[in-house]
């Protein structure tokens, strides 16, 4: 999963976080690659470069940037690492969404125990703010239960319930987005 960003971090500190890991984990098809390194940017331009595709910022307000593979229906999104690895995994939306393998070594981190969650079918909130933080999380957690056949925690549903009046917030496409992903027992 990381020899061609290995090959363009070179012994850079990168991680391969988020949904990438968790589908790998699951014996998913991983089609979206999600690295944190130290320069976005420069490893974006570099690896568009290298194996081809189009780089281009994501989000300006986050420092984020996405290559556009032009041999496969895969992206590669670099996103900033300013305070190490723990911010970056304590700032995610699920436990199973907070593990991080190491670009090179393959080091697992799993500060939020997500495999045990893999393992049990678990969604569980990383933080008691994961839906104020990003109101599109209530959508995707709905939809990743149905998506992954998985169930919340009770915690995570309390969450996800007091939080409901914030579901119009996010951008219309987002919501679409999510809202494409669900099938018709998703939306019971």
């Amino acid at each position: 999963m990381d020899e061609r960003v290995r090959e363009v971090l070179g012994d850079e500190e990168a991680w391969i976080v988020g949904g990438a890991v968790r589908d790998e984990l699951l014996g998913r098809p991983v089609l979206d690659l999600d690295i944190a390194c130290s320069d976005p940017r420069e490893a974006a331009l570099r690896y568009a470069r290298r194996f081809g595709g189009t780089a281009f910022p994501l989000s300006e307000r986050h420092g984020a940037w996405r290559v556009a593979a032009s041999d496969a229906d895969q992206t590669v999104d670099f996103t900033p690492l300013p305070d190490g690895i723990l911010a970056d995994l304590a700032s995610r939306d699920f436990a199973f969404n907070a593990i991080a393998v190491r670009v090179g070594s393959g080091e697992p981190c799993d500060p939020y125990q997500g495999r045990a969650d893999l393992a049990a079918g678990v969604i569980r909130a990383v933080s008691d703010t994961v839906f104020i933080d990003d109101p599109l999380r209530l959508l995707r957690a709905v939809r990743l239960e149905d998506e992954l056949r998985f169930h919340m925690d009770l915690r995570t549903e309390e969450l996800l319930r007091t939080s409901t009046a914030l579901v119009s917030e996010p951008a219309g496409e987002r919501i679409l987005s999510e809202l494409q992903r669900l099938s018709a027992a998703g939306y019971r």
